[in-house]
């Protein structure tokens, strides 16, 4: 018999028949229950948003460690369908603030799909992270008709609650342009770079996987660029659908070095 430490995320999948068999578990809803609650006593945090008795959104995150740094990951942070943009997301996320301030962290971080426009504007604008990470196929392969057969890439959100985010000033030069999305130039000399994405990456899915893919791989591509080559995603246009990358910015300098990268 081998032991092996999992890397791949796809691999992660094979525990599932496991955990069935040896539990004679068939529903994963209490999979996740008894998840959510052991990361609860460990320290992590569950939130719940009710009107009245109902239950309208959820939250729950749990603590993280890399590279000397401990931090609050924030994992999951849902409103029902009815319930959505009404703001339900955003009082969840400062109550999570609040809790993680109480409880000594300096520091939340998430990840999202860096092309999903509604989340950067709401991660960006509405909240002040930054992203300096990017994760390719972080979560493997889904299986849904939607995401088949797409990466599924990510940006690491850092959420630093002792510093306030000052919002950029417009890109000196666009790596691309709204008409060309995958079409892209890099100018690694500027001191702020504008990249456009689709500003519904979903609907772009539905209507041509393919070119879809395409968006994906190439803004994959521009973003490690600028990444490797000290630019932060520290703004997002939400008008015109675009990050801001900056090579020097005063928030950014404050923070030193990343520890999400390996």
């Amino acid at each position: 018999m081998e032991v092996q430490v999992v890397t791949d995320p796809d691999e992660i999948r094979e525990i599932v028949p496991v955990i069935k068999s040896a539990w004679g578990m068939q529903d994963l809803g209490q999979l996740v229950k008894d998840i959510v609650a052991s990361m609860r006593f460990h320290g992590g945090l569950v939130l719940l948003a009710k009107e009245g008795e109902k239950v309208i959104g959820m939250h729950f995150s749990f603590p993280g460690y890399r590279h000397g740094q401990p931090y609050l990951y924030s994992h999951m942070t849902g409103v029902i369908n009815e319930s959505k943009y009404g703001g339900i997301g955003r009082t969840l996320k400062l109550a999570q603030k609040d809790w993680a301030k109480e409880h000594g962290f300096k520091l939340i971080a998430w990840t999202y799909d860096p092309l999903m426009a509604l989340n950067a504007n709401f991660n960006f604008n509405k909240l002040g992270v930054f992203s300096r990470t990017y994760l390719r196929n972080f979560y493997g392969e889904m299986e849904d008709s939607l995401n088949f057969g797409m990466p599924t890439d990510r940006f690491v959100a850092e959420w630093w609650l002792d510093y306030e985010k000052k919002v950029s000033a417009k890109p000196e030069t666009f790596a691309n342009d709204k008409a060309n999305l995958s079409e892209i130039e890099y100018n690694l000399e500027a001191g702020t770079v504008g990249m456009h994405i689709s500003p519904d990456f979903v609907a772009l899915k539905k209507a041509d996987s393919s070119e879809a893919l395409k968006v994906r791989m190439a803004t994959r591509e521009a973003i490690e660029q600028l990444f490797s080559h000290g630019y932060t995603a520290v703004d997002f246009n939400r008008e015109e659908s675009y990050y801001t990358f900056a090579k020097e910015n005063e928030f950014v300098r404050k923070l030193g070095k990343n520890i999400f990268l390996d």
